[in-house]
């Protein structure tokens, strides 16, 4: 085994090491999705995802080639190691995979749009001697939504999030 030094970049994820701990970001990724998908010169968005947003399976046109939106929506998935924030959203619009529709599109560019504004955001794992491992689930009493994290260190360091089939009720 070699010690090639200190890391810099891992599979595309950025790690920058500092007195405060380790800040793992997918800063360069993020730029190259901006542009791979023409969002480099679009307006910048302040949410990922539009409040109270209900898209539906057959509003909109439906595109004549879905590959784009597909790369677009995988794309976006890779990007949730480091931006958990948009998990959600992304949840919502990968609903779509198999018939997206323009409105789909939008949603998903949206999200890109979002990730323009907070290039430098990340994850941040702090300095700590007390380890401690977690982990926290939330499900809606009939509900069609639930989701999961678990922590080290209160840092996230996966999650979960999933449309149920059916309702269930525990006992």
């Amino acid at each position: 085994m070699k010690n090639l030094g200190e890391v810099s970049c891992f599979l595309g994820l950025e790690v920058e090491r500092s007195d405060a701990g380790y800040f793992i970001s997918e800063r360069s990724y993020a730029k190259d999705l901006l542009w791979r998908f023409g969002i480099g010169e679009s307006k910048e968005k302040s949410t990922p995802m539009e409040p109270h947003l209900k898209l539906m399976k057959d509003s909109g046109k439906l595109l004549k080639d879905a590959k784009q939106f597909r790369q677009l929506v995988d794309s976006l998935i890779y990007l949730t190691i480091t931006r958990p924030e948009i998990s959600y959203s992304i949840g919502v619009v990968s609903q779509f995979m198999q018939y997206p529709r323009t409105t789909h599109l939008d949603a998903a560019r949206r999200i890109l749009r979002y990730i323009k504004r907070s290039l430098d955001y990340g994850l941040l794992y702090k300095k700590n001697e007390n380890f401690l491992l977690s982990g926290f689930s939330d499900a809606r009493i009939c509900g069609s939504n639930y989701g999961g994290t678990r922590m080290c260190l209160a840092e996230e360091i996966s999650r979960r999030h999933a449309s149920q089939g059916g309702l269930s009720s525990t006992n």
